[in-house]
C-alpha cells in the first residue's frame, strides 16, 4: 500500500503557507514573506463565521496528474524495496482574499534618500511611498510620515529633517490595503509554494508547476478582493 503522501504534501504545503516561508530548501536566502498572526491560512473551505481575512486557502483539486512509469523491483528509502515505482502529480488551487479591514504592514529600506534640512527629500524611485507612510533614520525626527510625493524622485516629510546628508539609509513602513495588498500577497504566495522545503517529509519531489495567479478582482456586495493560482506538485511514488 502507498504512503500517504498526498496528506504529508497538504499539511507541508499549509503549514509553510501560514508561516509565510519561503526560500528554505539548502538554506539559500531563507526568510518569510509574513509572520503567523498576519494572515489566516486553511486547509479546506471556511464557513462564512470562520473565515477571517486576509486568508490563504488551499485546496486540493486533482491527483494522479502527469503519472508516469519508473519501473518495477525499486528502492525507495530505507526498508523499502520491490517497489513498483512512479512520478505522481497532485493538483492544488491557492485562493487568497483581502476584506476592507485587512492590513499587512510592510516594511523596507532605501539607501538613496537625500536630505537637505527641510521637508523635501529625494531619493532614486519613490513609487512605493504614499502619504501616511512612515519614515525613520538618521537626520529624521521620530514620528515623521510622507506628507505628499511630488515626483518619481522629490516628497516631503511632515516634519522638518534635523540636518543635511546624502545617500541615508532611510526606513519606511505602511500599510498594505486592498488592491494593494492583494498584489503583495499574490507575489509573496507565489514564493512560497515554489520553495516550500519538504526535506524533512517522506516525500522526494521532482517538479512543482505555478501557473500564475488569475480571476484576480473585486466584489462590491461583500467588498472582497481575492485572486486564484494553480499549481501542480510531482512527487516519486512507491506501490
Amino acid at each position: 500500500m502507498a504512503f500517504d503522501h498526498l496528506n504529508v504534501i497538504e499539511r507541508k504545503l499549509i503549514d509553510n503557507l501560514r508561516s509565510g516561508k519561503y526560500n528554505t530548501t539548502g538554506g539559500i536566502g531563507a526568510g518569510s514573506a509574513w509572520s503567523t498572526s498576519d494572515i489566516t491560512v486553511f486547509g479546506q473551505f471556511p464557513t462564512t463565521d470562520e473565515t477571517k481575512y486576509p486568508c490563504i486557502i488551499a485546496e486540493m483539486t486533482a491527483n494522479g496528474m502527469e503519472e508516469q512509469f519508473m519501473g518495477q523491483e525499486l528502492t525507495f528509502g530505507t526498508g523499502t524495496t520491490n517497489a513498483v515505482g512512479e512520478l505522481y502529480g497532485v493538483g492544488f488551487n491557492i485562493h487568497i482574499a483581502v476584506d476592507r479591514d485587512s492590513s499587512i504592514t510592510g516594511v523596507w529600506t532605501d539607501t538613496s534618500v537625500d536630505t537637505a534640512g527641510s521637508t523635501t527629500c529625494t531619493m532614486g524611485d519613490t513609487a512605493q511611498l504614499t502619504v501616511g507612510t512612515t519614515v525613520s533614520g538618521s537626520d529624521i525626527a521620530p514620528g515623521t510620515t510622507v506628507a505628499s510625493v511630488t515626483n518619481s524622485t522629490t516628497f516631503e516629510l511632515s516634519a522638518t529633517a534635523t540636518g543635511t546628508s546624502s545617500n541615508i539609509t532611510a526606513t519606511f513602513s505602511a500599510p498594505f490595503k486592498e488592491r494593494r495588498l492583494i498584489n503583495f500577497l499574490m507575489l509573496n504566495c507565489a514564493n512560497v509554494i515554489m520553495d516550500c522545503d519538504f526535506n524533512d517529509t517522506t516525500v522526494e519531489m521532482t517538479e512543482r508547476h505555478y501557473s500564475g495567479f488569475r480571476d484576480i478582482g473585486y466584489n462590491p456586495q461583500l467588498e472582497i478582493w481575492a485572486a486564484i493560482c494553480s499549481m501542480v506538485v510531482i512527487f516519486k511514488n512507491y506501490r
